[in-house]
């Protein structure tokens, strides 16, 4: 029992404190000020009376009666806009609205006043806690300048073009507007309409234009333009801005397109001329694709062709090592071009491969005299054997190989710059285009929004942006060969199509060389090293040829013929793989250590004619609001 009363009081207790919880929130929604209401209270009446000083300010004063008999709302809440879009595209109208002031007999008429991004002033009168139930008036007073366009190109007068009812919530009835200026009234016009071209009465009589409506549909606008001799207003001028947009940014004018044509035809010649000048290669003239000019006959260097036929060539270029031809081949040394080096230094006999019974490949350092090699592949046995005349395929993943492979590729960029293969070093000069495309793209892209966003010439501007871009996708070709270097390209690019296309009955064998181990470092960079070694495994099947193991060792090839092909692949998968691990480790080491709206207030007028045409005009400073 005593269980079910505590239950029961608790749950008392928990309604109870929903309810007071539930009454707080509604009290505090209810009580908390809202910019408009879901429906405006009506205006039973609005006059508006503008007296116009020479010096162009409009001294507005309305008086409006609202009634919240049949719509609840605290009092009024209006919108000034002082910005306005004008006959083109970009330029703006501005306006300058100050001393606002608002009065009531009866009705509390405190003042909150904000500001938008625009500039456009939103003002609410009344007392936040309080509603009203009644019809009460309200008189509003501030002044304008910038109403007044003096001479206009079109109609020659001063006009004072006012956009009297932006946009306002609620029903409007007896709308009166009458404009007083310091001279006669020239000419009067009313406008209304959702795109101001219904026309309302109007009238003048000598300074005074008189407008009106008997009722104003909710928002509806209301435009009225009052004419005066031109000069009647001498201080009088139009704040006129201008903001560039995306279009008007990259307007195309007879001046801009003439310019932009002179840009574009420079752009394309330099791109033409960056291309000739840093990503074709060279080529002897007068002489065969791969050949040299004969002694006496002088040398003539010109571009090579971009279509080349290429013959077939039975050996490598001559004193070409693998390494250096893969780089030479694609301007990059990479993975492979390493891997094929170790493998071309093991057929060389400075080191001996040994397949262990668990899968593994042990490598071990022979006697033979290195000072015949180049100063990478030196470089190479030193980072492989570090630790002893041996090494396992499997410890070439341990850290103090770190860096292993990145040390011997910038070794072998080195090497074929000192061949005279390339201008200069083909990874500075990628590097070089890649910075330059990057520079160059953000020079244009600067001038484009310098010009373009501050004289509307950005257009001019886009094809430097294209010789930047045109840079980048050019980099990769930035390893400029002299005409040397593409004569073993050439060489090199015969030599892969031997490897790719030769059959096991075609091969040419030279007396006493094992081209099997010879060419397979080669065949390596070419990407034919399967292809290489199922050739040569068909020829051992049918005892036409018999491998030297002497650098590849731990396979029995009287057990098996194919069993030195299969397990050699194997290893140079692996130790590919084993490379690029040691890689990828050394990168990951580097990065761990270095660590690293107001358009709905604003009048809908948008063209910069004169207001005696409707369509809006330069019309501004007028209200948009309702009642909250």
């Amino acid at each position: 029992m005593v269980n079910g009363r505590n239950q029961l009081r608790m749950k008392r207790h928990g309604f109870q404190g929903l309810l007071a919880l539930t009454i707080v929130l509604l009290t505090a929604f209810l009580a908390a000020p809202h910019a408009w209401a879901d429906e405006s209270a009506p205006i039973t009446h609005w006059n508006v009376d503008v007296n116009l000083s020479r010096d162009g300010v409009a001294h507005v004063n309305a008086e409006l009666e609202m009634d919240f008999s049949t719509t609840r709302g605290r009092g009024p809440v209006f919108v000034l806009p002082t910005r306005q879009p004008g006959g083109e595209d970009g330029q703006f109208y501005r306006y300058e609205i100050s001393g606002i002031n608002v009065s009531s007999p009866t009705a509390p008429t405190q003042i909150q006043t904000t500001t938008d991004k625009e500039g456009n002033i939103q003002v609410r009168v009344g007392d936040t806690y309080q509603y009203l139930h009644e019809k009460h008036t309200y008189r509003i007073s501030y002044t304008v300048t910038g109403l007044i366009a003096p001479n206009h190109p079109e109609s020659h007068l001063d006009e004072f073009n006012w956009n009297v009812i932006g946009n306002w919530r609620g029903r409007i009835n007896h709308f009166r507007v009458s404009v007083t200026g310091p001279e006669a009234v020239s000419k009067a016009a009313c406008w209304t309409g959702s795109n101001y071209k219904q026309s309302c009465t109007s009238s003048n009589s000598e300074k005074t234009a008189t407008y009106s409506l008997s009722s104003i549909s909710p928002g509806t606008p209301v435009q009225v333009v009052a004419g005066f001799p031109a000069g009647t207003f001498p201080e009088a001028k139009q704040n006129v801005e201008y903001r560039r947009t995306l279009s008007n940014a990259f307007s195309l004018t007879p001046l801009t397109g003439a310019a932009t044509l002179v840009t574009t035809a420079g752009a394309a010649f330099a791109i033409v001329k960056i291309r000739n000048r840093y990503a074709r290669d060279e080529a002897y003239l007068g002489v065969a694709p791969g050949l040299s000019p004969r002694a006496g006959q002088g040398e003539q260097i010109g571009l090579l062709p971009d279509n080349l036929n290429v013959a077939v060539q039975f050996h490598p270029p001559k004193n070409a090592t693998p390494g250096e031809l893969g780089t030479l081949m694609d301007a990059s040394a990479d993975f492979i071009d390493v891997s094929a080096s170790i493998i071309d230094l093991a057929v060389r006999g400075y080191l001996v491969i040994t397949a262990q019974e668990d899968g593994d490949h042990l490598l071990t350092r022979t006697e033979k005299d290195q000072t015949q090699l180049a100063e990478y592949e030196k470089r190479l046995l030193s980072k492989l054997f570090q630790s002893g005349d041996e090494v396992t395929l499997k410890e070439l993943g341990d850290e103090k190989y770190d860096g292993l492979d990145s040390e011997i590729r910038e070794l072998l960029y080195q090497r074929v710059a000192e061949l005279g293969w390339f201008r200069e070093n083909p990874k500075s000069m990628r590097w070089s285009g890649i910075t330059a495309g990057f520079f160059i793209s953000a020079v244009g892209c600067l001038f484009t929004l310098v010009l373009g966003y501050g004289l509307g010439w950005g257009l001019v501007c886009l094809p430097l942006v294209a010789i930047g871009i045109a840079v980048l996708m050019m980099s990769g070709k930035f390893g400029k060969r002299t005409a040397k270097g593409s004569m073993a390209l050439v060489q090199a690019r015969g030599f892969e199509l031997y490897l790719s296309t030769a059959e096991a009955d075609k091969l040419r064998f030279e007396e006493g060389v094992d081209i099997f181990s010879r060419y397979l470092p080669y065949a390596m960079i070419f990407g034919v090293a399967r292809r290489w070694m199922e050739l040569f495994s068909q020829l051992e099947q049918t005892h036409r040829f018999e491998a030297d193991t002497s650098w590849y060792q731990g396979v029995n090839l009287q057990t098996s013929n194919s069993a030195f092909y299969t397990r050699f692949y194997n290893f140079c998968y692996n130790f590919s793989d084993s490379m690029y691990t040691a890689h990828e480790a050394a990168r990951a080491s580097s990065y761990s250590s270095s660590s690293f709206s107001s358009s709905s207030y604003t009048s809908s007028g948008t063209s910069g004619g004169s207001g005696f045409s409707g369509g809006g005009g330069f019309s501004g400073g007028g209200f948009s609001g309702g009642s909250w």
